[in-house]
């Protein structure tokens, strides 16, 4: 083989070479393009879900989910029934002895009784009573799990705040938590100092 031979290869080479680089960077751009929309695409996605998300929840504000009543003993008027025997349950001394469930004052009512009672039955039958959140909200709650129960061991009283956030009051200053992890780090840092948050009265 000639050397004018070999340098042509060389240089038929190169060309090919050049050319793969250009389209591997033209590939990375392009990936790179895609990456940005993806995540632009995500991102709005995302807050479409919160505002559906919170606009599920706005319509569910005034409702309450009643855990525990026997099947049945609504009768065959439920409406009549809650707004009635809800007042009795809780010692509520609602107007002309009923709630308006679609009220939501009378919601918010119905909740500080709830807390405050220390157990409530129906014919014998454990009752519970809790807000009606979406599927998404309850989720986020459930994480605070561990650390509530944390909180009650050592006699610490918390509130729940919609949507998901932990309250207590430390050294008479009340303090906020949008994550569990927060409320354990929290713990952990008064455990070290060998002090304990005061109590937040309950909602």
């Amino acid at each position: 083989m000639s050397d004018d031979t070999c340098l042509s290869e060389i240089a038929s080479l190169n060309t090919r070479m050049t050319e793969a680089e250009g389209c591997i960077s033209n590939s990375e751009d392009a990936t790179a393009t895609f990456t940005m929309k993806l995540s632009e695409v995500e991102s709005k996605l995302e807050t479409a879900l919160d505002k559906i998300n919170d606009l599920e929840n706005r319509s569910r504000r005034c409702n309450i989910c009643v855990v525990g009543l026997p099947e049945g003993s609504e009768g065959t008027n439920p409406v009549a029934f809650f707004r009635t025997w809800l007042p009795e349950l809780l010692e509520i001394n609602a107007k002309g002895g009923s709630v308006k469930l679609y009220n939501f004052q009378d919601k918010v009512w119905i909740m500080q009784a709830a807390r405050k009672a220390q157990s409530l039955a129906y014919n014998g039958a454990p009752i519970m009573v809790f807000g009606d959140f979406s599927a998404a909200v309850i989720r986020k709650r459930q994480e605070y799990y561990v650390v509530k129960q944390q909180l009650k061991e050592r006699g610490i009283v918390f509130a729940m705040m919609y949507p998901a956030v932990l309250r207590i009051k430390h050294n008479g200053q009340e303090k906020v938590f949008k994550h569990p992890k927060e409320v354990s780090a929290f713990m952990d840092k008064e455990s070290q100092r060998g002090g304990s948050p005061s109590t937040l009265p309950d909602e």
